[in-house]
């Protein structure tokens, strides 16, 4: 699992082979506040694989930092 940060929020990229040996985008972005952290699983389009983990975790990267943006501009539903 690699992990990276943006706008200070935690992102884990943790996509998935397939029985198949094609990928599915994953990540967690986790939120730490003083009554602990808070897991939130992004996922990507079930019909979208990928050939490499590569790719499907460069995929889950950009889906988790439209929610991070989404999240801290009042987007995502909440607005």
């Amino acid at each position: 699992m690699r992990s990276t940060k943006y706008r200070d929020h935690k992102i884990e990229l943790v996509s998935e082979k397939t029985s198949s040996g094609e990928w599915v985008a994953r990540a967690t972005i986790v939120i730490n506040s003083p009554s602990g952290a808070k897991r939130i699983p992004v996922f990507g389009r079930r019909r979208a694989t990928f050939d490499s983990k590569r790719g499907a975790d460069a995929y889950a990267l950009e889906l988790a930092k439209l929610w991070v943006d989404g999240h801290l501009w009042g987007g995502n539903g909440r607005g």
